[in-house]
């Protein structure tokens, strides 16, 4: 079978071979821009959703963008830069009819900067910052099909695989009077997405995306602007800790920030705005402890995060461990988790019903006594937006604490 693109796209002709095909876990390492080894016995069926869904669980990558209807005379064509959880750069021109602009944007949440007399200014995030957004849309309908019935395997060349679907283009075919050619090209040995490529029939419309420099950068390229402000009251542990801390913090979710201190109150100016819940963990100190759990006992309860029946009665906390590295990653079904490697795990006793992970006071996951603890997976974690912080909060803990006060916008 053989199946032929125009050049406009840079489509190349796709033949099927038959192969076997073996796979096993990706872990990211934040702040590392190393990818380990995809899932084991993954099916082919399964890839297109894994090459995608994996993909925006990845700290940071690049991208080339091109969206364009000739029926409209609209085009949309530049580069970008993702940063997770939501930061978002672009660069390049948008056109309609005879009128063109230049497009110099970043994003996050539900905000977007526009270079404004010389400053950065925050403003409502239009579509046009909304790019991860339209190709989930271009992807979705296809993601949507039971089995992997979406994607078809056009041809495994093991450096690449190259899987055809049926695109969702709305925004560009809106009477849906169009016929589509698709390919969702996936790197072979990641098996994240690499490339999609869509163009009508008549090659009046077209969507190519293409993704580069996985887990290289740290931050999105954006000068200093105090846009937006969060307020921590500090509750214990010296202002210095906490600031420093904080910092720290910020530069590895890719913020840049100014720490001022005023009446007890810490004040932290930023760029582009960050999700509450990790603001809130932000603050917190990021202290692990492995705790002795019994099912009965005078000691204090303690809910398992997330499974409000499962109670245990807290005996003691037994060990005091190190952390040594956290690398975040996902399931097989592309639920976070967290992989985290301690020192001086072993704890004083391991007579007790179970042991427990906690951090900061909040139970994450509980093993059997005879468990190893050198390295620990939670895995019971809500968000991706939740492992992030904790991962962070793991990664760069503090010897003091402060509590989210609120986060407003500046102008």
């Amino acid at each position: 079978m053989e199946v032929s693109f125009p050049d406009r796209c840079g489509f190349l002709t796709r033949r099927i071979f038959p192969s076997v095909f073996f796979v096993g876990v990706v872990l990211v390492l934040t702040g590392c821009v190393n990818i380990l080894k995809p899932p084991e016995d993954i099916l082919y069926e399964d890839i297109p959703e894994y090459s995608w869904e994996t993909l925006l669980l990845q700290h940071s990558f690049n991208f080339n963008y091109n969206s364009y209807s000739d029926v409209f005379s609209f085009e949309v064509r530049g580069k970008g830069q993702v940063v997770m959880p939501d930061a978002l750069r672009f660069k390049g021109t948008w056109k309609l009819g005879e009128e063109e602009r230049v497009l110099d944007m970043a994003a996050a949440g539900s905000f977007q900067l526009e270079k404004e007399g010389g400053q950065w200014v925050a403003r409502q995030r239009s579509e046009e910052t909304k790019i991860i957004d339209q190709v989930d849309q271009v992807l979705r309908y296809s993601l949507l099909r039971k089995k992997g019935k979406g994607f078809e395997l056009v041809e495994d060349e093991g450096k690449v695989l190259n899987y055809s679907f049926t695109p969702a283009l709305a925004h560009l075919d809106p009477k849906f009077e169009k016929e589509f050619d698709a390919i969702l090209v996936i790197d072979g040995r990641t098996l994240l997405a690499k490339e999609i490529h869509v163009i009508s029939d008549d090659e009046e419309v077209g969507f190519d995306f293409e993704i580069s420099s996985v887990n290289r950068a740290k931050k999105i390229g954006l000068p200093f602007s105090a846009n937006f402000m969060i307020t921590y009251d500090h509750e214990w542990g010296s202002t210095g800790k906490a600031t420093r801390g904080l910092k720290k913090r910020l530069k590895e979710l890719g913020r840049e920030s100014r720490i001022h201190v005023r009446q007890g109150e810490i004040e932290v100016r930023l760029a582009l705005p960050v999700d509450e819940s990790i603001a809130r963990a932000l603050g917190e100190p990021g202290q692990l402890t492995i705790l002795g759990l019994n099912l009965e006992g005078s000691g204090p309860t303690i809910n398992k995060r997330g499974e409000v029946s499962d109670i245990f009665h807290v005996a003691d906390t037994v060990a005091w461990p190190v952390v040594k590295s956290v690398e975040l990653g996902f399931d097989s079904l592309s639920r976070p988790l967290l992989e985290t490697e301690l020192v001086k795990s072993e704890p004083l006793s391991r007579s007790f019903d179970y042991l427990g992970v906690a951090v900061d006071g909040v139970l994450y996951e509980v093993f059997a006594v005879d468990n190893p603890l050198d390295l620990i997976r939670i895995s019971n974690v809500a968000t991706y937006q939740d492992v992030l912080a904790l991962a962070l909060k793991l990664e760069k803990d503090m010897r003091a604490k402060m509590n989210f006060v609120d986060q407003k916008r500046l102008r």
